[in-house]
This record gives structure tokens, sequence and C-alpha cells, in this order.
């Protein structure tokens, strides 16, 4: 088997289910990745330590569960990595409803200048996929 290839591709087994069997179990999971301005830091931190409660009830309403972000710094960057868990039937209605949702963009008008993406042109979104390669529950 050729390393290279097996590298470059989404390899699927029994701690890696392919995403319609993990569709199937209820629970749909998003990680993703967004690089965080070491002069916005303190700031990002602050408003992350009280969360708006509109921003978490239109989350919950939505669907979305078990979210967190974790801080990681590596080679003198540091960066924003999240995860995420989705319990609904239509990932982009509910999507929708919170990008369109008035404190939701309210929120993201303070958080937004705190980050920068890491791939500005390819997809259009502002944090970068991340792709599941192992799953244990």
């Amino acid at each position: 088997m050729d390393i290279d290839n097996r590298a470059s591709s989404p390899q699927y087994g029994p701690t890696n289910p392919e995403p319609r069997k993990q569709e199937a179990a209820g629970v749909r999971r998003f990680a993703s990745i967004i690089g965080l301005r070491p002069e916005k830091e303190a700031y990002y931190r602050e408003l992350h330590a009280q969360v708006w409660p509109g921003v978490i009830g239109r989350l919950r309403k939505s669907n979305v569960s078990n979210y967190s972000i974790h801080l990681l710094e590596t080679r003198g960057e540091k960066f924003l990595v999240s995860y995420l868990e989705y319990t609904g039937n239509d990932y982009e209605a509910d999507m929708k409803a919170i990008a369109e949702d008035p404190e939701t963009r309210r929120w993201w008008k303070e958080t937004d200048p705190c980050q920068y993406s890491l791939d500005p042109g390819e997809t259009g979104l502002r944090w970068t996929p991340m792709e599941m390669v192992f799953w244990m529950e």
C-alpha cells in the first residue's frame, strides 16, 4: 500500500466511520481552526468568559451542543480550534438561522476582528474545517 496515497484521502473504519454512518448515529461532529491576532487575545478571552445569553440560546435552538474553543500556540502563532456537536436534521437551515440572528451578528462584529482566516480565498469560510480521522465514544 502506498503511504503517500493513503495520507491524501480519508480512511474509514471502526474508529473513523464514514460521514453517512456518523449522521445515522444522530450526532455530527465538527472541528475547525482559525488564527488569533495576538493584540486581540485578551479581548477575545474576555468576551468568551461571558458569552452573551442570546448567542448561546441561538446555538442551542440550532441544535448545537458540546461546543468548545481551544487555544493552540505553536511556532510563535496562536490558533483557535473549535469543536461542536450537531444533533438536528437540517444542518444548513440551522447554520443559516445562526448567521441571520441579530445578536449573533453583533457578537461576530466583536469577535471577527480578533481572528484571521487560514484559508481566506479557497472556501470563503472564516473558520477552516478540519477532517476527523479518529472517533472513540
